[in-house]
């Protein structure tokens, strides 16, 4: 099944990649890790009230109560001071967004690790072990500056 294909931009931002007037769509386990990682998940049952309009989940999961979950809750450490515990919250969280790979039989193991490149930015490492055991590897830095707007 594709997804709407999303490109990095040269600001490390991502958007929808068009080719001319039409979307592209594609397959690609990238792909699916930036949608896994980068989709807000719908606010936990338990957590405090949101006083915001948008309560999070992507799209998709509205469509059928049994699909997979999709998005995580990385963005609820943007608003954190970058350090080393920051880096462990975030590693738990794209675990958590990633763990319906393992499930859905994508992949047999899910490997993150996150570090503090300098004051300002974060490079993230995430290693998709596939079923047959050869893994795919991506790496993102992300402006932490950028995160608190």
């Amino acid at each position: 099944m594709s997804d709407l294909s999303l490109k990095q931009l040269s600001n490390g931002c991502f958007d929808l990649d068009f080719d001319g007037l039409d979307l592209v769509l594609t397959d690609t386990l990238e792909n699916a890790v930036i949608i896994s990682i980068g989709s807000y998940a719908r606010k936990k049952r338990n957590a405090a009230a949101n006083t915001e309009p948008d309560i999070g989940g992507w799209w998709g999961d509205s469509l059928d109560e049994n699909s997979i979950k999709l998005g995580g809750y990385i963005h609820e450490a943007f608003h954190e001071k970058l350090e080393d515990s920051t880096c462990r919250d975030i590693e738990k969280f794209i675990k958590d967004a990633l763990k319906w790979m393992i499930s859905d039989g994508v992949a047999k193991e899910t490997l993150c690790s996150a570090e503090i490149i300098d004051e300002k930015t974060i490079s993230i490492s995430i290693e998709i072990v596939k079923p047959a055991g050869n893994p795919e590897t991506y790496i993102y830095q992300f402006n932490w500056e950028e995160t608190l707007a």
